[in-house]
């Protein structure tokens, strides 16, 4: 979402939480890679790695709350995105003429 350009659609707040969800995933991902090492289960951990478990749940528990939040903006009506500007009618790429001057289609009245 973020780089096809979503947060510049989205008011600050929500355009804020979406990057920070962005980087809390970054953050568990790469906290999480050591800790996918098997290794024999009579086999003490090697040290630090109580640091990186910490930082990779906590970054988890981020990514989930942050994204629970995002949604629950986004349930309620007109939170997320930007208010459309006035000076900018219902024009889609051009296909409704700017003055509102719709043209019927050969052999249908208007």
């Amino acid at each position: 979402m973020v780089a096809s350009g979503v947060p510049g659609r989205l008011r600050p707040v929500p355009a804020a939480l979406l990057r920070l969800e962005l980087a809390a995933a970054v953050v568990a991902v790469l906290a999480g890679l050591p800790l996918l090492s098997a290794r024999p289960a009579g086999r003490a951990a090697p040290a630090g790695a109580g640091a990186v478990d910490i930082v990779w749940r906590a970054a988890a528990a981020t990514l989930f709350a942050v994204h629970t939040i995002r949604f629950a903006i986004y349930l309620r009506p007109d939170q997320g995105r930007r208010r459309p500007r006035p000076d900018v009618g219902p024009t889609v790429a051009g296909l409704v003429p700017p003055d509102g001057q719709h043209q019927a289609a050969p052999g249908y009245a208007r």
